[in-house]
């Protein structure tokens, strides 16, 4: 008697892919420093929606002397509509600094996203919308209305390396003088494919039109190893 033939299964579909990374570098003797970087980033794509997380922590120290001490989450959900290349989102931040003026900001906003360009290897996206946010342990113990206006671009030039790019904009609505600005660029190239080892390049600015006494503008490069998942 022949019994037909099993269908095989249909293989799994890959939800979730994101990456760690870790640089470690310092110095004794005449000059003594340690400098450690962690980050995260993961994204979790559907037929419907995506969310993106990614976590940047940075600690230097000179002398035993704590120089800089900073962590920035950033997330944000996207509802896709059919067969478009618009998508509605709610974004935020939480952004602690040891050396600014105040001890922890948090940033809501939500708005409307549109695909410029999608491609195999390029994908270039705007976004604008409107929020607020709070300086927690700070001067300013208000909810300023803001705008939001962001970009995000990623283009694969081979199969071993892609360029990354992100700005987000956000002015306050009632004095655009007083606005933030984060910008980041990165170049990743693959290193080891078996163990999805990278190596990245990065620089991170983030500019702040009211610093209260300390510098608008923090300027952050690196250069990681990053595991793949």
């Amino acid at each position: 008697m022949d019994l037909a033939a099993e269908p095989e299964p249909e293989p799994k579909v890959k939800l979730w892919e994101g990456s760690f990374e870790l640089g470690l570098d310092g110095a004794e003797g005449n000059t003594q420093a340690l400098n450690f970087r962690l980050g995260f980033d993961a994204k979790r794509k559907t037929d419907r929606h995506v969310l993106t997380l990614d976590l940047d922590y940075r600690k230097k120290t000179n002398r035993a002397v704590e120089t800089e001490n900073q962590a920035l989450f950033d997330w944000r959900w996207e509802r896709l509509f059919e067969d478009s290349r618009w998508a509605s989102f709610l974004h935020g931040t939480v952004d602690y600094d040891e050396f600014q003026a105040f001890d922890v900001r948090i940033t809501m906003n939500f708005g409307l996203g549109y695909q410029l360009i999608k491609s195999e290897n390029t994908s270039f996206a705007g976004r604008v919308g409107a929020g607020s946010s709070r300086e927690i342990g700070g001067p300013e113990n208000h909810f300023p209305p803001e705008a939001f206006f962001g970009l995000d671009f990623e283009h694969r030039l081979s199969e071993r390396q892609k360029l990354t790019a992100s700005a987000k904009y956000a002015p306050d609505t009632t004095d655009m003088r007083d606005f933030r600005l984060n910008s980041r660029a990165g170049w990743e190239v693959l290193i080891d494919k078996k163990m999805d080892l990278s190596l990245k390049l990065s620089v991170l600015d983030r500019y702040d039109s009211t610093p209260h006494g300390v510098r608008p503008n923090d300027l952050d490069y690196s250069a990681v190893l990053l595991w793949k998942f």
